[in-house]
């Protein structure tokens, strides 16, 4: 028989089917590598099927010259020996030369590219989430009669800026923090990330969009669990409303936006061309859309390739992290004592 005094007790966690856990994530390591394969392959094909060429913008060549340059990278080849020896390359981590920039490899450009990226995305993911999360448990756990209403006036203007964080472009915001705080402020520079004090600005304008759907997802998660019997249950047995707020609803309000943070890392740690555009970042950004437009086939198969393995593998991180927290979804060893 359940009394109230084992509904108040946390629920214990399941032991861990180490077997069962091993094979779901391998499971989930093959699926991976298989949808890698599969944006490589349609990428390749789609971009061949592609009006006009690598070097149709350029000057008109002589014949000779022409075929030259296309027998240098092997684009008088039929497809599919072209694929396969891209694949071939692939294997053995070669990503091929740029057909843009000359003397430079995809690989060297990616990994040089990456770097600012990172930084930018990384800083913007990592500040955005942790102001994001405590705008939106704030207004659960400011003193309230009602806990599960929680304060009625920072709920909505929490809800409001959340909105207003969504709706406005990050280069609008990154704009408006040049002339603010770089032209008429001076406290930080304008432009390139030669040091930490560069990265402020970009990391802010970034960090909009993590800020914005952490706000507006734990708001949500947390209204809805506020409302389970469960919590009424803590509430009624005299639990301290801190403790009620942070332990219980909050904790559970942060297992659907952890399913969240992967695809948005991904994006962020990636770039963002207006942003990088605007600052002035050598970053992943500008590849990303120039890269189409020239028609540099390896380039926009090397940053598709990059793109794909961060949200697969962070797909997968996130997956593994959700078991973790969650024990509902851990492989259950035998019965629950």
């Amino acid at each position: 028989m359940v009394t109230f005094s084992d509904a108040l007790r946390p629920l214990r966690p399941l032991p861990y089917n180490t077997t069962m856990d091993a094979r779901i994530i391998l499971k989930q390591l093959l699926a991976g590598v298989l949808t890698l394969w599969v944006v490589v392959t349609a990428t390749f094909f789609l971009l061949r099927l592609l009006p006009g060429g690598p070097f149709d913008a350029e000057k008109r060549l002589p014949p000779a010259i022409q075929q030259q340059i296309e027998a240098k990278y092997h684009l008088n080849e039929p497809v599919w020996q072209q694929y396969g020896r891209y694949m071939g390359g692939l294997l053995h981590g070669d990503l091929g030369p740029s057909y843009k920039y000359l003397s430079r490899s995809v690989n060297d450009m990616v990994a040089q590219a990456a770097g600012p990226s990172f930084v930018i995305g990384g800083g913007a993911l990592l500040l955005g989430c942790l102001v994001g999360l405590v705008v939106a448990i704030v207004p659960r756990w400011w003193h309230t009669s009602d806990f599960s209403a929680g304060h009625a006036g920072l709920e909505r203007s929490t809800h409001l800026l959340g909105v207003l964080a969504l709706s406005t472009p990050s280069f609008i915001v990154a704009g408006v923090l040049v002339l603010v705080g770089a032209l008429w402020l001076h406290w930080f520079p304008a432009a390139r990330l030669s040091s930490a004090h560069h990265a402020v600005l970009p990391i802010v304008s970034l960090a909009l969009v993590p800020f914005a759907y952490t706000v507006l997802w734990v708001r949500n998660a947390m209204a809805t669990v506020a409302k389970q019997p469960y919590i009424h249950t803590k509430a009624a047995f005299g639990l301290a409303h801190g403790q009620l707020v942070l332990a219980h609803i909050a904790r559970n309000a942060l297992l659907p936006w952890v399913a969240l943070l992967g695809p948005l890392a991904a994006a962020l740690l990636t770039g963002s061309f207006a942003v990088e555009f605007i600052f002035a970042i050598p970053g992943l950004g500008k590849y990303f859309i120039t890269a189409v437009t020239d028609r540099d086939y390896p380039l926009v198969m090397g940053i598709t390739l990059l793109y794909s393995t961060l949200l697969i593998t962070l797909n997968t991180v996130t997956d593994i992290a959700l078991r973790w927290l969650d024990p509902r979804l851990r492989g259950a060893a035998g019965e629950v004592a």
